[in-house]
């Protein structure tokens, strides 16, 4: 992979600095500005977004590194490319290309909890790739749809897109496609509560990973299977699972995957009862996400940590740590979590019997739900604020 012109001077700030990366594969070095990028923002390097010129990029470059930058929780970096790849997509009158940049936009909504907007956008991708007869563009698609109505709890129309989204990649012969909607199916159940279809569905993508040499994401799919069987209770065969994915993450140094597995041994320990090493490994978690700049990680994780030291009864670190999951979330334009960041403070100021806090987080929380279009807990919102 060549790298563009307008991203040297990045790579030669990031050598400059870093002298024993001058051998380093161009793939490395790509993935480390965009580490950088997140870097940034906590002071650590200069601001290398201002070296980038997307009016020098084509649609094509605008379109892959806004996809990166959002895999990456860059999601304001990611808005500016992608919106560049769409404009330049339509100047050009590049239907494929179009396509792509709604369908990633679509997915930057739904990362940010605006699940109503989302929906519309992977729509009208599924509209562009069926005009298009792009069998790939309208499985993934039919992918985004899916988890859309997912992340909304409606799980039978989920599971109904993902059936759709996999017999294309089944028919097509895309093992690793076909894995990544196994994947998806059992995220599905598994919030339906049909556990044991989703241990098949998590086997069938791990065998697919593995069929295809993908070590890191078959890792992932057994932290999935570890929290299936958490859900189920059986929580040593979770810490299992959780410890392989760890393990894997780590040797292959995916640090961002190494933050989430740490986050999920913190649940695991604290729905046990196990505090202190539940706070053990979201500090790992939190170390990790805060030096690579996923802002989204480290919300996540705070948020935990807030749970952790509720059941503690350490409410004064609670509620400073909701606050700072609440910040990271509003920061980089997470709807749905901010949604959940102002509801648990209200129930926790609720608890306290502070109604006048209660009642201004639960209403911010229930205007939230609303805007993004969580309407059962939108209910559970107004409910709790006509208790008070």
């Amino acid at each position: 992979m060549a790298i563009p012109a307008e991203l040297k001077p990045v790579i030669a700030e990031l050598m400059r600095r870093h002298p024993q990366l001058q051998d380093a594969p161009d793939e490395m070095l790509l993935e480390l500005v965009f580490r950088a990028i997140g870097a940034q923002q906590n002071g650590q390097i200069p601001a290398v977004m201002e070296t980038i010129d997307i009016e020098k990029l084509s649609a094509e470059e605008c379109g892959r590194y806004g996809e990166r930058f959002r895999m990456t929780g860059q999601w304001e970096e990611a808005e500016r490319l992608l919106l560049a790849a769409l404009e330049k997509g339509e100047q050009a009158n590049d239907l494929r290309g179009q396509c792509k940049a709604i369908f990633q936009l679509g997915e930057l909504c739904r990362n940010r909890g605006d699940f109503s907007q989302a929906m519309a956008l992977s729509q009208r991708a599924l509209g562009l790739a069926e005009r298009l007869g792009d069998r790939y563009l309208t499985g993934v698609s039919y992918d985004a749809i899916g988890s859309n109505h997912r992340r909304l709890g409606r799980y039978p129309e989920s599971i109904e897109y993902y059936k759709k989204s996999l017999r294309i990649f089944l028919e097509n012969a895309d093992g690793p496609r076909a894995a990544i909607e196994y994947g998806n199916l059992g995220l599905a159940y598994r919030s339906e509560g049909e556990f044991e279809l989703a241990i098949d569905a998590y086997e069938n993508a791990r065998q697919l990973f593995v069929k295809a040499g993908d070590e890191v994401s078959a890792g992932k799919t057994m932290g999935n299977l570890g929290g299936v069987f958490a859900a189920q209770g059986r929580y040593e065969r979770a810490a299992e699972m959780y410890q392989k994915d760890l393990q894997i993450l780590l040797r292959n140094n995916d640090q961002q995957g190494a933050a989430i597995a740490y986050a999920n041994l913190a649940v695991l320990e604290r729905e046990q009862g196990d505090f202190e090493s539940a706070t053990r490994m979201i500090q790992k978690a939190l170390e990790i996400s805060e030096r690579i700049g996923d802002e989204p990680t480290t919300a996540s994780s705070y948020a935990i940590l807030a749970i952790v030291y509720e059941r503690k009864g350490d409410v004064a670190r609670a509620l400073e740590c909701h606050r700072k999951a609440l910040n990271f979330q509003e920061r980089v334009g997470d709807q749905h979590g901010a949604a959940f960041s102002y509801s648990n403070l209200g129930y926790l100021y609720q608890s306290l019997g502070e109604q006048t806090q209660a009642r201004t987080y639960l209403e911010r929380a229930k205007a939230l739900f609303e805007i993004v279009g969580d309407a059962p807990r939108a209910r559970q919102a107004a409910r709790a604020l006509r208790g008070l």
